[in-house]
């Protein structure tokens, strides 16, 4: 594609999403999302997510969600009503839908991250205490491989970009794979490796990270059967990894894992989750909290019980730490 129809369908795109241009372009607005009622809500970092005055009409959502499409070489209608991608020109996550499955289109925005934060600011922001710092950071510089688990719009990312400014530290070569480019990390060694798929996915890049010689692999979201290739290059020479997944608490994490596994073969490899996960950090929303989010718990995996049950021991966030047996096959 030419620069000439790369700058016009810019021109057009910057005109479709004219409505919340002003928001995209505001640091503090994490997330903006349109409703098939037409209305607009946003998360502001600080003040969570409210309802906005701001509608979008149906036309102007559509042609922005097409022109997104054809960015990335594919097409949104009644046959792929569902787009996951990269909004051209800000670098926002977007993840769209479009009738018949919905009234009418509908669309969540996750802008990169502006600021880095360090984990010095988790534990001035209340997030993390000082003791829960120290031992992360700890974990980075011992190549511990290290889970982050929450929820949607727990902070995942955010605390792994915090840890990721622990291990440019390190001077460690770092493989990154994601599938929009959210994770910051300030290493001089690096290679960040985006998936498109179905073209190239997490576990076609998650393979091929062994041929790259990296020190440590991070991925951004373990997702599909690369949870198991995950596993195996962390278990095989490359130790201190950092991924993030979906669970809603730390032995819960293990658990996702375990099904992630189970899409590319029958039998969840539990013992080789016990063995390459060393360390499960657990994020969640909070609303009592200033920041809107508290680390609640961190344990360290110490292998299986007799049964199959995971064996953790809570080190912060869950009381007294203890071994807990959570879990069987």
């Amino acid at each position: 594609m030419n620069d000439i129809s790369i700058s016009r369908r810019m021109a057009s795109l910057r005109s479709a999403v004219l409505p919340i241009v002003h928001l995209l372009e505001q640091e503090r607005i994490v997330e903006i999302m349109l409703n098939p009622d037409g209305c607009i809500w946003v998360e502001e970092a600080g003040k969570g997510m409210y309802r906005t005055d701001i509608r979008m009409s149906s036309d102007d959502a559509e042609r922005m969600i097409r022109l997104a499409a054809a960015a990335v070489h594919t097409e949104v209608n009644e046959r792929h009503p569902s787009l996951a991608a990269t909004l051209p020109g800000w670098g926002a996550r977007l993840q769209a839908s479009v009738p018949p499955i919905v009234s009418s289109p509908v669309f969540a925005l996750r802008k990169p991250p502006v600021v880095v934060f360090r984990l010095d600011d988790y534990v001035d922001a209340g997030i993390m205490t000082a003791e829960q710092a120290a031992y992360l950071e700890g974990c980075v510089y011992a190549r511990r491989n290290v889970l982050v688990g929450g929820g949607t719009g727990s902070g995942k990312t955010t605390l792994t970009n915090a840890l990721l400014a622990v291990v440019a530290a390190t001077g460690d070569r770092v493989y990154i794979v994601e599938d929009n480019p959210e994770l910051q990390c300030r290493a001089e060694n690096m290679v960040n490796v985006l998936v498109h798929p179905p073209f190239y996915t997490h576990q076609h890049a998650v393979m091929d990270a062994m041929r790259f010689r990296p020190d440590r692999i991070i991925v951004g979201e373990v997702r599909d059967g690369a949870a198991l290739d995950m596993l195996k290059a962390w278990n095989t020479g490359h130790p201190g990894g950092i991924a993030t997944i979906h669970a809603n608490h730390t032995s819960a994490m293990l658990d996702r894992m375990a099904q992630l596994c189970q899409e590319v073969m029958p039998s969840a490899p539990r013992y080789l989750i016990a063995e390459a996960v060393d360390v499960c950090v657990h994020i969640s929303r909070n609303d009592r909290s200033s920041a809107g989010r508290i680390v609640t718990g961190i344990a360290e995996v110490k292998g299986l019980g007799d049964g199959g049950e995971w064996l953790l021991e809570q080190r912060f966030g869950q009381g007294i730490p203890e071994l807990c047996c959570i879990g069987g096959p």
